[in-house]
């Protein structure tokens, strides 16, 4: 039995016929960090660099920051301003990506400087953070327990190890996943230590599709597609808002 679900991708109407079947879904796939755009039925957070401002769209969901390897490379306080104007319009969901890299040559207190402005943002506008995190999850549990942030904190593109992971689920992190992770069968472990509730899945900037990315953790989660795509959409009506998300312009 065949069934429709009218959708809208970026103001523009699109029809998806499917099969009832383990791998398709009525919900849209959510990509919740991309550095590009593609057509079709998904939810799409494009992510883009602080120094790029202003985006033009206005019905492109997007995320915007001071990358820790834009550092010294950009103005700084433009950067902050420009943040701080993107805040203001609807569809720009959350800061980042913005962080901390113990893998780059950038003095690493200026990157938690730099970090730290990106937080009092955040917290300014209610906006979550979407954060790069290489070799300093340590250093980035202690700024949230010292900013006393009540912001959502997520990682992006995570990678870390099983111990790593349940210390960050103790301090309330959220998670993004990519095919880094999904595609390392050692790494199977980390995935599953994720709670359902606080988990994404996202392309980044590889040649990857999200479906691709969903078929990856439905073998791993051993669910249905349906199942999986449910808990996303959920996990991120509840992370962003309704209100924030302006679902009806994407979604009927």
């Amino acid at each position: 039995m065949q069934e429709s679900v009218l959708i809208y991708y970026n103001g523009h109407k699109n029809i998806l016929e499917f099969m009832k079947n383990p791998f398709q879904s009525h919900l849209p796939k959510i990509n919740l960090h991309t550095h590009q755009i593609v057509n079709g039925g998904q939810i799409q957070v494009l992510n883009v660099f602080a120094q790029d401002l202003p985006l033009n769209e206005k019905k492109q969901l997007f995320s915007t920051g001071l990358h820790p390897w834009h550092i010294g490379k950009v103005n700084p306080e433009a950067c902050f301003q420009a943040i701080e104007l993107a805040a203001k319009q609807k569809n720009m969901l959350a800061i980042g990506e913005c962080g901390l890299d113990r893998s780059i040559s950038t003095e690493f207190l200026l990157q938690v400087s730099h970090f730290k402005k990106q937080i009092e943002i955040a917290e300014k506008y209610q906006k979550p953070l979407i954060i790069h995190c290489v070799r300093a999850y340590s250093d980035l549990m202690q700024l949230k327990k010292e900013t006393k942030s009540n912001v959502p904190w997520l990682i992006h593109g995570y990678n870390g190890n099983l111990e790593t992971t349940k210390n960050l689920v103790r301090h309330g992190f959220y998670f993004s996943a990519g095919e880094k992770l999904l595609s390392n069968e050692s790494k199977h472990a980390v995935f599953l230590a994720i709670p359902t509730d606080r988990l994404f899945l996202e392309t980044d900037d590889r040649e990857i599709s999200i479906e691709s990315v969903y078929f990856l953790a439905i073998q791993v989660l051993k669910i249905d597609l349906n199942k999986l795509a449910k808990m996303i959409f959920n996990n991120f009506k509840i992370l962003f808002g309704d209100d924030r998300l302006a679902l009806n312009n994407y979604l009927t």
